[in-house]
């Protein structure tokens, strides 16, 4: 916009002698010149962009500089907590492969004396690369070590040993006093001493930090209960601290030869750090200061920064080390010099400032030349514009030097000044058109056959064609006076506005009963459109008659309305015959698809998707072939699905005439076994029809349950038959031997008790099947259900029952009141009994048999009460335990454990037909809890005393 002129009537300016502000001046010049405005564009970047990019760059670039530092600080710590990490993983593999070395073990079996025990650890520690090494009792009593240690001196508790007593190999950082590691190594607090710590004023103590590891030697008959302990002291540990320095910080990777370090601590206290090769160790304090103390040891936290190390500004990082206890017991360091890396910051610093002003100053030089060229063309523009407004139309620019933005300008103007006089020539034919153009549609708007109406948009007649006025009965100058609701009878004025508004370009059509002049009505279609001519807003109307149209379209509702009652007559016989045959498949239990006329799927039933574990969409579509591709991969591979095809040709053969008789029912059933969503046996059949819509129907039955049954009967006389013909066999054998030879008195009764024995397993075993037979058959029909207490058959049970010779009998758990259940006394008690003597017979090398009462209170059970019954025999393995119910199933595979594998099923029938259940929890050689939970047994009703 240019400055605006001072009128006469405008204040007058400032006189020259009082100076403008410098900020008046250059918004004067920036405003008046354009020439100043590249100008100061031009020299924008140098003397503006410049600075602020160079302070912006100082600023974030030294901000990222340092995040870059600390995120390598932090690798570097990450790097030497992993070397110290894997340090003690391998000290802890190096331990537990020890206890397992023959060497050692044979030692120790054979009693081998101290010297040769000592010699064999020392070796084992030179070549494991361990600083102490030695054999302990679970007391922790030496018995041998590679450091020298004398035999029968006592370690001092510790993480790993203690995990090591309970069979647990470990490995973890433990830090120790001065006077306890001389436990581990005479040599220890020499190492620790030296060089001496800090000066007593500091108040901290010297204290030792080892990686230790110990593990258990296997157990064996004529093995001791010794474990083997064994560990590095990180305390002046040189080769250590120095191989972690050369990983974390290699020769030759800072800048300017710059050397990193890296230190441990206990507590505060430094007790290893790697050497300088350049400064050595002068200057640098042993102990932390107390913000990083805080931060590290108190907080847990990491703490990244600087701090001055041998006179010198490092990047440190520290991270906490911890015990096994998870106890925060030192710290490890690393550090790197920063000076160096702000030495090669200043001078990129430095080079990237002198190549971006060199680029800004060409920048602007460049930006000069272009300026001034560009207001040059522009004043040949402006000059050409000043000529063609003083009336000279041939003015023009001229050929441009460039072909760039502007000289297409240049030449867009030019050929705008052409097109200007061409148009003045056109416009002249163009206005003669216009004048023959509407002549032309005049004539057809006044001899169109329909009617034509221009409506205004509040429904007045802007004008009306003859056939229009012709329908109504008007003339056109009268229709031009009328509105469109003055012949409209089907619709109110308050209707026509609302559609007239709601008429729009694309139109609408509408049929309406329309009233002429001498009172008659006809129905008319009306077509309406908004239009817009000359900046105004109209609607066309296009009115036809259609009073033929509605004679024949109330002769054709008549023929549409007998052929829909033919329909939906026909259409109810349809859904009633369909609705039987869906209600049949629905609730069918069997499984149907029925095939079309091309072998495709036309229906599946619910049962046949709900037994497959399909849905609709998987089924409904597919030919036969893939069909039988499907249900072939949800079979089992040994009992796959037969294929439709396969079952099609064996149904022909069948229904062909033959002499050879037909097979039974059984032979004939095809039958194939799920994968998947459940394992279950399924029956097929096929059935041909000649129906228009269906070729075959395939039947499907599940047939699980009958052949699970077959299958457990089978099973179940075979194991009865087996479990029976082993005390048979020893029977007729030993009474044939009687038979055959002549024994001494001592022989023949030894024979004659094993007959006994023998004979008793054999009347146990079908005593219990009988048991078991009778309880499944009658279902707890024969149950004498009384209100008992619990207390009080657990005390009979107990009092009844012998134990084994040597052995205690369980004690009765205190209880201050009596649980009273609802069950069969006898069932119960032989429930119990039996799992009494299984405590007793499965924890053969002794142990204490408990019993306890229980209580529990949970949804959908209500209270329960219970006896748990716990041994500390050989306990079971989870699959044990998952088949410990099952008949004739021992989890003692030795034979050496009498019994007949049927008490546990017992139990759970009769448990299970009281209503309780059974819980049993057992580990392997630690022992087995069996808990029988029932029900609690309602109340008494309380009645009322007679007065």
């Amino acid at each position: 916009m240019p400055p605006p002129v001072l009128s006469p009537s405008a204040p007058a300016p400032l006189p020259a002698s009082v100076p403008l502000p410098i900020v008046a001046r250059w918004q004067q010049a920036w405003n008046g010149s354009l020439r100043f405005r590249l100008l100061a564009l031009g020299l924008m970047p140098l003397l503006v962009v410049f600075p602020i990019v160079i302070g912006v760059l100082v600023l974030l670039g030294g901000e990222r500089a340092n995040h870059l530092l600390l995120s390598n600080l932090r690798g570097n710590l990450a790097s030497s907590r992993n070397y110290l990490d894997q340090v003690k993983t391998d000290v802890g593999l190096r331990v537990e492969q020890l206890v397992h070395t023959e060497r050692l073990n044979q030692l120790l079996s054979q009693r081998a004396p101290a010297e040769d025990i000592n010699e064999a650890l020392s070796t084992a520690a030179k070549g494991g690369g361990l600083d102490f090494l030695l054999i302990a009792q679970a007391d922790g009593t030496v018995v041998g070590s590679s450091t020298g240690l004398h035999k029968g001196s006592r370690l001092p508790p510790s993480y790993v040993i203690r995990q090591a007593q309970i069979g647990v190999a470990n490995v973890a950082y433990e830090r120790f006093e001065l006077a306890e590691l001389a436990a581990f190594s005479p040599l220890f607090p020499e190492r620790i001493q030296s060089p001496p710590p800090p000066s007593p004023h500091q108040g901290t103590a010297v204290r030792g930090l080892l990686i230790n590891a110990a593990a258990h030697f296997p157990l064996a008959v004529n093995s001791p209960d010794v474990m083997l302990v064994g560990g590095i002291l990180l305390n002046q540990n040189a080769s250590l601290i120095e191989h972690m320095r050369e990983l974390i910080f290699p020769v030759g990777t800072l800048p300017d030869d710059a050397e990193g370090m890296a230190a441990i601590f206990v507590d505060g206290v430094r007790i290893a750090i790697s050497r300088q090769r350049q400064r050595g160790m002068q200057h640098i304090d042993p102990l932390v200061s107390p913000e990083i103390r805080q931060t590290v040891l108190e907080q847990g936290e990491r703490w990244l920064g600087k701090a001055w190390l041998a006179d010198q500004l490092h990047l440190t990082g520290y991270e906490a080390i911890r015990d096994g206890h998870g106890q925060r017991i030192g710290m490890l360091a690393v550090a790197f010099p920063y000076d160096p890396y702000l030495r090669v910051m200043g001078v990129l610093l430095v080079l990237v400032a002198g190549l971006m002003a060199l680029a800004m100053l060409a920048l602007s030089m460049l930006f000069l030349r272009a300026g001034h060229e560009l207001t040059t063309r522009l004043r040949a523009i402006s000059s050409t514009m000043v000529a063609i407004g003083q009336g000279n139309r041939t003015a023009r620019v001229g050929t441009p030097q460039y072909e760039d933005e502007l000289g297409q300008l240049m030449r867009h103007f030019d050929a705008l000044l052409d097109t200007i006089a061409r148009q003045d020539a056109q416009q002249q034919t163009a206005q003669r058109h216009i004048v023959e153009e509407a002549s032309r549609r005049r004539a057809l708007f006044e001899h169109e056959r329909d009617g034509v109406l221009i409506l205004n948009p509040d429904g007045s007649v802007f004008e009306a064609n003859p056939r229009s006025a012709a329908l109504l009965g008007y003339s056109t100058t009268e229709m031009q006076q009328m509105h469109l609701h003055d012949w409209d009878a089907h619709y109110s004025r308050t209707e026509l506005t609302a559609l007239l508004d709601e008429v729009r370009e694309n139109g609408r059509f509408l049929e309406t009963i329309l009233r002429c002049k001498d009172g008659s009505t006809f129905p008319a279609e009306l077509s309406m459109s908004r239009a817009y001519w000359s900046d105004k807003t109209f609607v066309l109307v296009l009115l036809r008659d259609i009073t033929e149209r509605h004679a024949i379209q109330t002769e054709l509702e008549l023929y549409r309305l007998d052929l829909e009652r033919l329909v939906v007559q026909r259409t109810k016989e349809l859904q009633d015959r369909s609705e039987q045959l869906n209600t049949i498949f629905a609730l069918s239990p069997d499984g149907f698809v029925l095939f079309n006329r091309r072998l495709k799927v036309a229906f599946a039933n619910r049962a046949f998707l709900h037994m497959l574990g399909l849905e609709s969409e998987q089924v409904i579509g597919l030919d036969e072939n893939d069909f039988s591709m499907l249900l072939a991969r949800k079979s089992l591979a040994q009992a796959s699905f037969p294929g439709v095809a396969a079952l099609r040709a064996t149904h022909k053969k069948k229904r062909q005439p033959t002499d050879t008789p037909a097979p039974n029912a059984h032979e004939q059933r095809q039958l194939f076994e799920l994968a998947a969503p459940a394992s279950r046996v399924i029956e097929v059949l096929i059935r041909m029809s000649e129906t228009a819509t269906v070729s075959q129907i395939l039947y499907f039955r599940d047939v699980t349950h009958e052949t699970e049954v077959d299958r457990m009967k089978s099973e179940f006389l075979s194991t009865a038959a087996h479990e029976l013909r082993t005390p048979m066999a020893s029977i007729y054998g030993y009474v044939e031997l009687l038979r055959m030879r002549e024994f001494d008195a001592p022989k023949r009764n030894q024979l004659l008790d094993t007959v006994s024995r023998q004979s008793e397993l054999m009347s146990s075993i079908i005593n219990e099947l009988l048991d078991l037979a009778r309880i499944e058959s009658r279902r707890g029909k024969d149950f004498v259900l009384e209100r008992v207490a619990l207390q009080d058959v657990l005390a009979e049970v107990v009092a009844g029952y012998k134990p084994p010779q040597d052995r205690h009998a369980p004690t009765l758990p205190p209880s201050d009141m009596p649980l009273w259940v609802q069950i069969d006394r006898k069932k119960l008690q032989q429930a119990l009994l039996n799992i009494l003597s299984n405590a007793y017979k499965y924890s053969p090398q002794g142990g204490q048999v408990q019993l306890h009462y229980c209580h529990a209170d949970t949804e959908g059970q209500g209270q329960q009460v219970g006896v748990r019954v716990q041994d500390e025999g050989i306990g079971m393995t989870p699959e044990q335990l998952h088949r410990v119910c099952e008949r004739f199933y021992r989890a003692d595979a030795s034979g050496q454990i009498p019994g007949t594998g049927l008490g546990m099923s017992i139990v759970k029938e009769i448990v299970e037909l009281s209503g309780g259940h059974l819980q049993i929890e057992s580990t392997l050689n630690v022992g087995t809890a069996v808990t029988l939970w029932l029900p609690v047994a309602a109340p008494l009703p309380e009645t009322t005393p007679l007065v």
